[in-house]
């Protein structure tokens, strides 16, 4: 079985959060937030310049830039905000586990521990060097071999 980006990103970010001392509920959240992120910036990349604008929508005026600096997420109420939605627990839990099952979603996190495992912690800490030393060399890997 094929698994696409998007899964392996939320988990490896949903163990990021975690190695950083974020809270279960909240790891979770922030993963599926960051996920989404690299998605809508991986989809306005490939757009023409009219379908960008058209992409552009009014922000809540509570937004703060502090709670997920780390992550370069805004955050809304206390949880992640992203393509002006929140994000919580469940939504990481329904991309995961909904779409995969218990199994294969489990392997999809173990992959991902094992790999924020072996990333520094100075990556950890730091979204281009997170992106470019623990992502974009594992991110076409296979975590189901």
């Amino acid at each position: 079985m094929l698994i696409n980006r998007f899964p392996k990103m939320a988990a490896l970010q949903n163990k990021r959060a975690l190695s950083l001392g974020y809270d279960k509920d909240l790891a979770k959240a922030i993963a599926i937030a960051e996920a989404v992120k690299y998605a809508i910036f991986k989809n306005i990349h490939k757009k023409k310049q009219k379908e960008k604008a058209a992409l552009k929508t009014q922000v809540p005026l509570k937004i703060d830039n502090k709670t997920f600096a780390l992550f370069k997420l805004q955050a809304f109420n206390g949880l992640p905000f992203v393509g002006n939605k929140t994000y919580t627990s469940k939504e990481y839990d329904k991309a995961l586990y909904g779409r995969f099952g218990k199994a294969i979603a489990q392997k999809i996190e173990e992959w991902a521990k094992d790999i924020i495992y072996q990333c520094p912690k100075e990556y950890l800490e730091n979204e281009s060097k997170f992106f470019n030393e623990c992502w974009k060399v594992h991110r076409d890997e296979n975590p189901l071999i």
